[in-house]
């Protein structure tokens, strides 16, 4: 029987603590007396946190390097060390693929370089954008899939990929902020709060609208974070002060929407001392926005309860022809008899 076997080159648990390592700041140490050892012709000494490392020049692990600790677990790394065994630049190998722009039924040809940071990035650009759980790259048929397209992948953990991610956010962010310092139109704020059921702890939204130069409406989400209980008209304005000040729009803001919470109610007024009235547009009188779909939501809800009685016999109804199959089944052939057609199916609860 053949069985196809795919190699997956993976991040340990050592991988993940070795990765935080990398990101913090290094030192390269110049020795004092000649290293007569063959391996430092491919490891090289930095000082990392006080800690004296030795660094590979293949793949960048930092292993020991204190005098203590010998070579010879550097020269057991190099036996493995995958970038070393791979030919040139494996971070970046140059191949061919075909190209993405096919004009007249041509296929083009184009050189295409392997980057392993620019993979990771995309890796964790496609969990954000399809909302896919971080546990993806645990999983084997994934990994499969990842090592079939590309070998030289080298897949990392969730905590790996959950670092990327916020480091990427927070790169997106102060680029957003930057863009928003030099706007110079007025911006919508709308902003939300609610409890999470299965935390039971409250959270808020903060979204900008404005439209750019270009007249396009644009859409920032601020700040998602947790709030503290109680919350209280003051911790609500200063939280959003807060993020008016951090985003550079404490003098742009034309509106701000928000539920009819009574909450929101006293919440205006001290957010509009914190901002101060001369900033505001018309001293402060159209920056309460009323959310019109909780409006809507609320008149719904009253007329429901109008209707209430006859709703619930409807539901007993339902209830009890969904209760047993059989009584499906007469249902249904009493409904054949009256020639009643069934359009759509729909959930009876």
């Amino acid at each position: 029987m053949n069985t196809n076997s795919v190699v997956i080159e993976e991040d340990s648990e050592e991988d993940e603590a070795q990765e935080e390592e990398n990101k913090a700041e290094e030192v390269v140490v110049r020795p004092r007396r000649k290293l007569t050892s063959p391996v430092w012709k491919e490891f090289k000494k930095v000082k990392v946190k006080n800690m004296m490392k030795a660094k590979c020049n293949w793949c960048s692990k930092k292993l020991g390097g204190e005098p203590r600790n010998g070579t010879k677990h550097l020269l057991d790394h190099l036996k493995i060390c995958p970038y070393r065994k791979r030919p040139a630049d494996t971070k970046k190998q140059t191949s061919l693929r075909y190209s993405s722009n096919v004009q007249g039924g041509k296929v083009a040809v184009e050189n295409y370089t392997f980057d392993q940071d620019v993979a990771r990035k995309a890796l964790g650009s496609m969990i954000l954008l399809h909302d896919y759980p971080l546990s993806i790259v645990d999983h084997i048929g994934f990994r499969k899939f990842v090592s079939a397209l590309q070998p030289l992948f080298k897949m990392v953990r969730r905590n790996t990929i959950r670092s990327d991610i916020l480091d990427s956010c927070k790169i997106e962010k102060k680029r957003a902020i930057n863009y928003m310092e030099k706007n110079k139109s007025r911006v919508a704020i709308t902003t939300d709060m609610w409890t999470s059921e299965h935390q039971k702890r409250g959270y808020m939204a903060i979204t900008a609208h404005f439209v750019d130069e270009s007249w396009k409406l644009q859409s920032y989400i601020m700040r998602f974070i947790y709030v503290p209980a109680p919350h209280t008209a003051r911790v609500i304005a200063e939280i959003l002060h807060d993020a008016l000040v951090e985003w550079y729009l404490e003098d742009k803001v034309s509106t701000l929407t928000v539920d009819n919470a009574t909450t929101n109610d006293a919440c205006i007024p001290i957010l509009e001392n914190l901002i101060g009235p001369s900033k505001l547009m018309l001293g402060g009188k159209l920056l309460h926005m009323r959310f019109c779909a909780h409006i809507l939501n609320l008149i719904v809800k009253d007329g429901l309860d109008v209707l209430e009685e006859s709703i619930e016999k409807i539901r007993d109804s339902v209830a009890f022809w969904t209760s047993t199959p059989k009584r499906i089944e007469n249902f249904q052939e009493v409904a054949k008899m009256l020639k009643v057609t069934k359009v759509k199916n729909y959930p009876l609860m």
